[in-house]
């Protein structure tokens, strides 16, 4: 207590350095923590993208066909349209659940800039909607349904022996029973670990409620 000369200029710089020391790891910690949450935020944006987009896809598939009217007849798995990368459905139902005079018209596709589109060419209508954006992967794959319950590929997915198309025919879009869907989306930004986008992918097989059975 009597002491009072204090700290010497050696010892200064001592605490002062070992602050530093303390602050740097800090800061690195905080810099891991920051980039490590980003990271997670960009690959549960994408991961809640693809299943938002296959529900919406799903949502159309199980309609394909649908036609309130006994008397009527929808294809519902367009023919000579219908292939791998690409996939287009008619209904005739309004979103009211009412029939319509004319055909609804829905296909998928995927552009150049990895963009999903839902193109609406039903009548009067003519909307071309990016869905989703970062897609490198669009697949559909169809299967019929055996009268002992086992299910078959068939069309472009399928055997070579089983098309000569890169569609179906009007005979296996009649047959389709089941779409497998394959979505692959990468994220908006980079990995700052690895300098590269992650990569998330969903698959699913969608069962069709319409349609000659």
């Amino acid at each position: 207590m009597k002491d009072k000369q204090g700290l010497t200029l050696v010892e200064l710089m001592i605490v002062l350095f070992l602050s530093m020391l303390l602050m740097a790891a800090v800061y690195m910690t905080y810099q891991l923590q920051h980039t490590s949450g980003q990271v997670q935020f960009q690959v549960a944006a994408t991961q809640q993208d693809l299943r938002a987009v296959m529900e919406i896809i799903a949502t159309d598939i199980q309609h394909a066909g649908l036609d309130p009217r006994p008397s009527q007849n929808i294809q519902g798995i367009d023919i000579n349209d219908c292939g791998l990368n690409n996939l287009h459905m008619r209904m005739d139902l309004n979103s009211d659940g009412l029939a319509n005079t004319a055909n609804e018209d829905i296909s998928y596709r995927l552009d150049n800039a990895g963009n999903l589109l839902r193109v609406d060419n039903s009548p009067g209508v003519g909307v071309t909607q990016v869905i989703a954006n970062n897609v490198t992967i669009l697949n559909f794959t169809y299967e019929d349904r055996q009268t002992d319950g086992t299910r078959n590929l068939i069309g472009p997915a399928g055997p070579a022996s089983a098309y000569d198309n890169s569609t179906l025919t009007s005979a296996q879009a009649d047959a389709v029973r089941f779409v497998e869907v394959t979505i692959r989306m990468q994220t908006d930004r980079t990995d700052p670990t690895t300098g590269q986008r992650i990569m998330r992918e969903l698959k699913r097989t969608i069962c069709r409620r319409n349609g000659i059975l």
